[in-house]
């Protein structure tokens, strides 16, 4: 009985040190789609937005305007903003999907470390703004060129190929296809290749919710309720 107590106390111990970090995986996306979080009804308890759509050529979506991948000439797409943010060498900013349901998790961030793939020991704070066909253990982040996935609005909007930039999951393959995509996009395609240093998709992650820092907020439009 003593050992078991001792290794009993030895696994409390160590979910108290990791508390609140939770093991994942990160992957990429960027369909064009009206986000999830876009939908009033599908916000977080205590969420203020909802998150903001775009119209073709990235201004604001119309009141009222369809979600282009659902509906045949929607006019709701996501925004070209919504593409990873470099804040130094070691961390950036940047939205995200996150989770299958919406509602547990639409605007909320979270702070994740990369503990495998070229960008070991980096870390991101992403703003969740999409759900749905994603694990509550994966982050998908919005990169552009991160493959459209399951539907692609990027045809509609940028011209795109049918099937997207590159793979459908997964997108380009090397920073030099960054060149296909339109010059508002290129950035954030770049941001994959030189900052994170690779794919990006299937590495793993650490991490756990965070406040989400007034940057995000001010251009997705919506706020989570405090932690």
């Amino acid at each position: 009985m003593h050992s078991l107590q001792v290794v009993l106390l030895a696994i409390i111990t160590l979910f108290a040190t990791v508390r609140g970090q939770t093991a994942g995986t990160t992957t990429t996306t960027w369909d064009c789609c009206e986000p999830a979080c876009g939908y009033t009804s599908n916000l977080s308890a205590g969420a203020r937005g909802p998150v903001r759509s775009c119209n073709k050529s990235n201004g604001a979506a119309a009141s009222g305007a369809q979600n282009a991948c659902f509906t045949a000439g929607g006019q709701a797409f996501s925004c070209s903003n919504y593409q990873p943010i470099i804040i130094s060498n070691t961390l950036s900013y940047g939205f995200a999907g996150h989770g299958n349901t919406a509602t547990a998790t639409c605007c909320k961030c979270y702070q994740f470390t990369w503990t495998s793939g070229a960008a070991k020991g980096k870390s991101m704070i992403v703003q969740a703004i999409n759900a749905g066909g994603i694990t509550d253990v994966d982050f998908d982040i919005y990169t552009p060129g991160g493959g459209v996935v399951d539907f692609n609005a990027c045809t509609a909007q940028y011209g795109a190929p049918s099937g997207g930039w590159g793979r459908q999951y997964g997108g380009v393959t090397s920073d030099s296809q960054c060149s296909q995509l339109p010059s508002n996009l290129q950035a954030g395609c770049h941001w994959r290749w030189q900052w994170a240093g690779g794919d990006v998709n299937t590495w793993g992650i650490t991490f756990k919710q965070v406040n989400c820092p007034s940057q995000l907020t001010s251009i997705s439009g919506c706020t989570p309720a405090s932690i």
